[in-house]
């Protein structure tokens, strides 16, 4: 905590004040058409407001359309099972795991919110209208009222006022781009880097330009400019992600080259340098005359690069040498990629639309249906179990403790550690309670007027409002503003009744400890069962690539590179199990780029050609798909190496070559990571093993 209060500025005190304003905004408007509950005006204004205002109308327009389909959901409940509380609750329960598992799924997009709010809306407003019915529509009604001027106040606000903007940030972001790979690629390619060090600048670079794509989504809601370059902008985003890949390989089979023959790899160091300045040298190119002198600099590296390529008849005679040529094609490809990302960082520079109608590829995000149907089911329990408890025990504030089971459940169920999350939430509502309690009779009771309200709830809120703009310390304030808002009944004829604050207090806590118990208890804690989620995924996307399925490039590596990412933040490269687990990982990346590449060639291969490059993908499939399954049995390794042989003595063409070659890779990154990929050790020297590839 004491890095967040060094780390506070302007920024987070202006943002706190546009909170204030649209809350108490908020506030006004409730209580001036007199709702029965203005505090969730309130609550909703802080829920909703973020840093960028792109986030706030991204995600208030989800947030609008959850909360209308909850109460929607709702009423239908209601009306279907409004003498029949068991059946209302098990429907209810149904619905709020629909809306979790749905959040999950989607994760961090914005659609998520739908998911959510659908259902702990459908809560908060179904429960008190199930038990009058009459009254359940106007009910639903004033709950939609409240919830969406919170939504209008906050984004008007943040929209409005000294605006943050996601396109400003979107900029600086492309700006710092190149040039941040141009860094890591010298560092890299000249050597200066270990292997730590390597991986910590990966994971660093991997983040940056995975975020690139939630920036451009918030940035379009925000600034309109935007919108005419999303498409270069999706076009950047899909050749990053390609060049990365490609400046990873050439990383690692250098480093090989260095463990196995040190006198090739100093040979060939000073073009890897040269490509290097190259890169840095226009990594700042914002105009049309910068991205034509880099062409031309770069057409005279391709000249160096194939003059260095070992021939075929070299390759015969030594099939260590596929290590050689692979490094110089993917360099080639490193420079082709860098000249498009630097002439798509032009266009975006100069706010001009690319030509034609060339389609922009999506950013395609990993998802973990398993993982959300196990978060969808412990939601339903969680709020069956609290249902029990309140049917059974007949406790008037039973209603809370399931609406807030619900809550905890939907909000919490997505997080990598949701037990431990849920439970700092647990622990901070203790201290709402607290803050409620003292505002509700000792501060409240001698007040008269709005203004004299506005000004006694301004320290909680301009206090909380700061630290909710600090993304580390919002797991801590988000509990606060919602339990001691949430148990201040502001109202224009205000009553202060301890008893019914207490038991209002009591089914918070009851709801929230049901939440925290039921996660607790049924969702995995351990690293590595999120760990074995993310390798079984890559190794169902090894399988469907390897049966030419589903073989959009863009599409798997933004999948593979966001498991990836998911993997650095789970792992720690500093310990070497888990390094070479997330080194496994970004290996699983180019293995599939090289199936890729033989099921491209395939049909330019002479027939017999053709026959063991078919033979090759149909082993790799059948292998991974054993290992999607945690069932993988023997080794297509055998088979790879003698398949590669078999092609590099089959003809003298260049697409024959490049298929030897794409199966001489994957089986090099199968032996390189023979943990990862649950291939038996290898036999070789101690050196090797350290080797990366």
């Amino acid at each position: 905590m004491l890095q967040v209060f060094q780390n506070l500025t302007w920024r987070e005190a202006v943002f706190s004040l546009k909170s204030f304003a649209a809350a108490i905004l908020a506030l006004y408007i409730s209580l001036r058409l007199n709702f029965s509950q203005p505090i969730w005006s309130v609550t909703t204004v802080y829920i909703v407001s973020q840093p960028l205002a792109g986030m706030v109308l991204s995600k208030s327009v989800y947030r609008v359309l959850g909360t209308v389909i909850g109460a929607i959901a709702s009423l239908v409940f209601v009306a279907l099972f409004n003498n029949s509380p068991e059946l209302f609750c098990l429907a209810l329960a149904l619905w709020i795991g629909l809306g979790t598992t749905i959040t999950i799924y989607l994760r961090d997009a914005p659609q998520a919110y739908v998911g959510m709010l659908s259902g702990y809306s459908a809560a908060i407003i179904g429960l008190p209208a199930a038990l009058a019915p009459d009254t359940a529509f106007d009910y639903a009604v004033s709950r939609c009222l409240e919830i969406s001027i919170g939504i209008g106040c906050a984004t008007q606000m943040h929209h409005l006022i000294f605006p943050q903007r996601a396109g400003d940030a979107l900029r600086r972001a492309l700006n710092a781009t190149l040039p941040s790979m141009a860094r890591w690629a010298q560092d890299a390619l000249q050597g200066q880097q270990n292997e730590i060090a390597g991986l910590l600048d990966r994971r660093r670079i991997l983040n940056t330009v995975v975020s690139l794509d939630s920036l451009r989504v918030f940035a379009i809601f925000d600034t309109p400019e935007i919108r005419v370059v999303d498409p270069a902008i999706r076009q950047l985003e899909g050749k990053l992600l390609a060049l990365l890949a490609m400046l990873m390989s050439v990383y690692d089979r250098f480093a090989a080259l260095v463990q196995e023959r040190p006198a090739t790899a100093d040979a060939l160091r000073p073009l890897l340098e040269k490509a290097a300045a190259h890169m840095a040298q226009s990594a700042d190119a914002k105009t049309a005359a910068d991205a034509q002198a880099e062409r031309i600099d770069a057409t005279a590296l391709h000249r160096e690069i194939d003059a260095h390529l070992p021939d075929i008849a070299t390759l015969r005679a030594d099939t260590r040498s596929f290590l050689v040529r692979s490094m110089l094609l993917r360099l080639n490809d490193v420079l082709d990629h860098w000249r498009d990302a630097v002439w798509l960082r032009t266009h975006i520079a100069s706010g001009r639309r690319l030509p034609g109608d060339q389609p922009a590829p999506s950013f395609h995000p990993y998802r973990d249906p398993s993982a959300a149907l196990l978060g969808g089911a412990i939601a339903t329990f969680a709020v069956l179990f609290a249902s029990a408890f309140w049917i059974f025990s007949g406790w008037p504030n039973g209603p809370t403790a399931v609406t807030f089971a619900a809550i905890i459940c939907a909000i919490m169920g997505g997080r990598d550690n949701p037990a431990a999350a849920s439970a700092v939430f647990l622990w901070m509502s203790f201290a709402g309670i607290a803050i409620a309690a003292f505002y509700l009779f000792a501060v409240l009771p001698p007040l008269s007027g709005f203004i004299a309200l506005a000004v006694a709830l301004a320290p909680f809120y301009l206090i909380a409002g700061v630290f909710l703009a600090v993304p580390q310390a919002v797991r801590f304030t988000l509990p606060l503003i919602l339990t001691a808002g949430g148990l201040m009944p502001i109202v224009n004829t205000m009553t202060y009744d301890f008893a019914a604050f207490f038991n209002s207090a009591l089914g918070y806590v009851t709801g929230i400890a049901i939440g925290v118990a039921s996660l607790g208890l049924l969702w995995p804690l351990r690293t590595d069962w999120a760990v074995q989620r993310l390798k079984r995924g890559m190794f169902r996307d090894l399988t469907a690539i390897s049966r030419n399925e589903h073989a959009d490039r863009a599409a798997f590596e933004s999948r593979m590179f966001d498991r990836n990412n998911a993997l650095f933040a789970r792992l720690d490269p500093m310990k070497t199990d888990e390094r070479a687990t997330i080194q496994g990982g970004l290996g699983s990346l180019r293995l599939g780029l090289n199936v890729m590449v033989l099921h491209s060639l395939q049909h330019h291969l002479p027939l017999s050609a053709a026959r063991v490059v078919t033979t090759a993908c149909k082993d790799i499939s059948d292998y991974f798909a054993g290992a999607a399954r945690s069932r993988a049995s023997g080794t297509p390794l055998p088979s790879l190496g003698a398949a590669s042989a078999e092609l590099l003595h089959c003809d003298d063409s260049t697409v024959t070559l490049r298929a030897a070659e794409a199966l001489y890779n994957i089986d090099m990154l199968m032996k390189r990571h023979a943990v990862f990929f649950g291939q038996p050790p290898r036999d070789e020297s101690p050196r090797m093993e350290t080797v990366t590839a």
